[in-house]
Formats: structure tokens, sequence, C-alpha cells
């Protein structure tokens, strides 16, 4: 949610705050209803990279420009929010490079807050010409490449009826006339009717209905970048997408580009791995493209709790019930090999698995597919069963396929065939593959069908992790555990202090794990009172993915 910064809206302390990163210092204040941050000139800061300064001579000069700035917008209130000041051209909004994340109550710097390589540039993130198309209703730029002029509007701060039901003028015209003309039996029956006036998402195509959706859940570009820069993007709800964004969609020249620039948005087999863009994978799965599910067939603005917006009951098997009536019952375990009720029969954990990242966490895949096998090398997707049963190998979930399902065995290495998955994802694989195994290790119905003791020495060793969101990430899961619900860790503190809390860890844990089963020991590449075996984890660590990713949520 976008609000206006008020004493009711902005959720971080501000009171003689004093916050630091990558050699910069941030101090904020509140005077009553005023909220400020004194921080180094962003816009001269910008000013310098954009004409190729080194960042060592910007760095000497830096405390000479410092500026006082007030916090004029909000943006979030879920999960972490966000804080904007205004820029030096026109209405000009840039973000202080911090965000606040709610449920820990601790601020966070920006870099750290995204899946980004660790060398990453200090980002100068502008509400006008990014954040508005999506935080907004009626946004419109107002921006020249030319003449450097800001003169953004904006019909409404947030999400609002117009984004999803189009210009509204003509309906409450419509409704207004009735009114004066018959009182309420006739405004009741022009409300009763099809509006012509109005686009109602819930009586277009399935296609159409999610195409309203898709105008911000996805990856897209402007045909005509001038355009977009002046009024924004030109479709309007009820339009096909194409009359105002190129989409990215897997193996398309758009997304050779990204990767090209460490951006990818796809696994390598064509789903979406960003949250945030389930439009891009509910497009692309066949109860969509032969069946007619919508984006509203589970999801409602109006009629479901704002976190997430799921209608009532459709947290459940009934979502997908709703159509696939036939499993129901004993038909419902026959096909899932799992026992009713528990975690292994929901549809959701099979054919929607937490395989996108976002928020500092793995969420839903929106392209509802069946669970395949493959190997994770090259960035391969991790595979639902592995994703709950984190101490078996990937050749234990492909030999289940085949047995249960009659899927052909899976091409997989070496250590595929012995080492847990979860265990190789760690540390083979790719920053997103981190991320998303990382995660799992705090899941309740992983950690329930998995056990969770084995766990706690990758998780140590995962809290040194290059990127700070697999730290956190890493930081999480061990709090998942109620005998470290306390653990203390600053996941972007000197690394001395990190390593502190790891070597604790190591050193706890080995001393209990004397019982622990030789078997399992060998699948988690641990040794039972001391820890991981470096030997074959070194051996494994020589096949990681080092390639650099980002992200872009």
């Amino acid at each position: 949610m976008t609000q206006k910064a008020t004493p009711q809206t902005v959720l971080a302390p501000f009171d003689d705050v004093r916050l630091e990163s990558r050699g910069r210092r941030y101090e904020l204040t509140r005077s009553g209803d005023r909220f400020e941050v004194n921080l180094v000139d962003p816009d001269w800061e910008s000013a310098q990279i954009g004409d190729g300064r080194e960042s060592s001579a910007i760095d000497r000069e830096a405390e000479r420009h410092r500026v006082t700035r007030p916090v004029v917008m909000t943006t979030g209130s879920h999960h972490v929010q966000g804080y904007w000041i205004p820029g030096d051209r026109g209405n000009l909004l840039r973000q202080i490079p911090w965000y606040f994340h709610i449920a820990e109550q601790r601020w966070m710097p920006r870099e750290d807050a995204f899946l980004e390589p660790p060398r990453s540039p200090r980002h100068f993130i502008t509400w006008n010409d990014n954040c508005l198309t999506c935080h907004s209703t009626g946004g419109r730029p107002g921006m020249s490449e030319t003449t450097l002029e800001v003169q953004t509007e904006a019909a409404e701060l947030g999400i609002s009826c117009e984004a999803c039901h189009g210009a509204g003028r003509k309906h409450v015209a419509r409704h207004a006339a009735a009114s004066r003309v018959g009182g309420s039996a006739v405004t009741k029956a022009v409300s009763d009717s099809a509006d012509p006036t109005i686009v109602n998402p819930a009586r277009l195509d399935h296609r159409g209905a999610s195409r309203v959706c898709g105008q911000c859940h996805s990856t897209f570009l402007s045909p005509n970048q001038q355009d977009y820069l002046a009024n924004g993007y030109r479709y309007r709800p009820g339009d096909d997408l194409s009359t105002a964004f190129q989409t990215v969609v897997a193996d398309s020249p758009l997304h050779t580009r990204m990767e090209q620039l460490g951006k990818p948005v796809y696994w390598t087999d064509g789903a979406c791995w960003v949250g945030g863009r389930e439009y891009l994978g509910h497009v692309d799965s066949k109860c969509h493209t032969v069946g007619k599910m919508s984006c509203l067939s589970c999801h409602s603005m109006h009629d479901a709790p704002a976190d997430d917006q799921l209608i009532r009951g459709m947290r459940g098997d009934q979502a997908c019930l709703q159509c696939h009536t036939r499993f129901t019952g004993s038909r419902l375990t026959q096909h899932t090999h799992h026992a009713a009720g528990s975690t292994g029969s929901r549809c959701y954990n099979c054919h929607m698995p937490h395989t996108s990242y976002a928020l500092l966490g793995a969420i839903r895949s929106h392209r509802v597919d069946s669970p395949k096998v493959v190997s994770i090398r090259g960035g391969g997707r991790p595979n639902a069963c592995n994703l709950c049963h984190l101490d078996r190998s990937a050749r234990w979930a492909s030999e289940r396929m085949v047995e249960w399902y009659g899927h052909k065995p899976a091409e997989l290495v070496e250590e595929e065939q012995t080492v847990a998955s979860w265990v190789l994802l760690v540390l083979q694989g790719d920053p997103v593959q981190r991320a998303v195994a990382i995660w799992h290790a705090g899941w309740m119905p992983a950690r329930t069908a998995s056990g969770t003791d084995w766990l706690v020495p990758h998780l140590a060793e995962q809290l040194d992790d290059v990127y700070s969101v697999n730290r956190w990430l890493a930081w999480q899961a061990l709090k998942s555990d109620p005998a470290h619900v306390q653990l203390a860790f600053d996941f972007v503190g000197p690394r001395p202090g990190r390593e502190a809390v790891w070597l604790r860890l190591r050193k706890e844990w080995a001393s209990g794990s004397e019982g622990l089963d030789p078997d399992l020991a060998r699948r988690t590449v641990l040794v039972p009172g001391e820890g991981l075996d470096r030997k074959r984890t070194e051996k494994l660590l020589l096949e990681r993915d080092y390639r650099e990713v980002s992200v872009p949520e």
C-alpha cells in the first residue's frame, strides 16, 4: 500500500535513529507529524556515478554534500516498508536506501533486502519512472529524457477501483442519474445489470480477467520508452496487454538479454522464479490455456483478506477440487500416495511448490504443473518432492515418480544419486536455488517430513553465504527451531560477529549428535560428533554455481 507519510502510516521508528551501511550514514528524526532523514544528497551522488567518477573519489567528497529531506510517502504495509523523499527536479521522489522489516521490527539496508550480488552498486531508486506503475492508479510519469522535467501525476496512491475497473466517470454519472430519476428501485435495477460504462473483471472471460492482474503481476518493458515516460502505460482494463507492454516470456530475446545482465526471470524449465510476477506462470498453466482458470478463480480484491487475497476456502484443496472434482476421498490418496489430510496430500504442495522468490522468502509458483525431477545443474528448478523431503536424494524422488506416475527416470549426475537434494542445493546451487532451499528448512511441512536436527550444521554454514538474503533466510530457518527461537544474529553485521554465532551453533550440534542415524549422516554429508564432512563438502563445493544473479522483484 502506498500512502502519504503520517504518524499513522509510518511504521518504523524515526526518533533519533542512526543507520550506517556501505560507508554512508543516515540520521532519522521526527518532530511531531514530520519525519526527516539527513543523508548524503542522493541526487548529487547519482549524478556523480552517472558521470563515471570513481567511487573512491565520490566517497572522499560525500560528507560535504549532506542534506536533510522530509519523508513524504511510504510504500508497503504487510512485509517491509520503504520511505520516499523529494528529489531535485519537479516532484521527483527518491527512496531512502533502507527498508523497515515489520515482523522483525528492524531496519535493513536496501541492497541487503533484495537477492543481489554482494558487490552490487548503491541504488538510487526513483518512484516516478518505476514504482509508480504498479503502486498507484492512473500513474503518469510526466518525465522527459531531453528536458529532464518531472511532473508526475497519479489519480490515486495505491491500487484503487479504477486500476481494475477502468475509468469511472461515466459509471458514476449513470448511477447518479438513475438515483435522481427513479430512486432506490431504479438504482438497484441499474446495479444488477451489466454496466457498459465500466469494466467488471468478473464478467470478462478468463483470459481478459487475468490480464487485469497481469498489468502489474508480470515482467514487461515498454515498446516506446519516451511515450511511457511522458504518459505512462496505456493499458486499460479490458484491453489486451500487448497494446501497452512487451511481456518478457521465456526463451524470448528480451529474456535472453535479461539473462546476460544477470537478471533472469525464469528457471530452465520455463517456470517464473520471481515472486510478484504470478501472471507469467499462470498463463503458462494448462488450467488456463486448456481450462478456464483465471486469477479470480482463487483470489478476490473485495471478499478476501488483504494478505494474499485468497477467497475463503481457497487455502486448501478446494481451490483445485472446484474443477478437478474426481479427486476426492480415496481417489485423492490413490493419486497422492500420501495419507489423507497430510501436507503430502495437499494439491498446492505438489502442483504449486514454493519455487518463486520474493520479499525475503519463497512463495508458490503460479505455473500449475506436475512435479518433475531434473538435475539442479545449470539452474534446474528444485522439484516439489525434495522441497518437502529435504533429507532424500533426487534419485529417491525420481524412483517414486517412475513407480507412481510412469515418469521416465531422471538424468542425474553421480552425487544426485546418493546425496540429499537439499544439501546439494545449498552447497552447489546458484543464489536463487540456495535461497529457495534455505527457506524450506524453516517450512513446517518440510521439517515434519525430514526431521530437523541434521539441518542445524548446514544452516549454520549458510549464515556465511556471500548473499545477504541467504544469511537472513538461514537465520529465520534456524529460529523456526524451538531451541533457537531467540537466536540473535546480525545478518549484515561485521563478519567476526557473524562467525561467532555459526561457530557456536556448530559446536553445540556436534556435542549432541553422536546418535545421528548413519544412513542419514551419509545422505546429508555429516559426521556425527563433528559436523559437516569437510572432505566431501569441499569436493561438492567445486561444482558450485558461482554465477551472479539479481532477482528483479
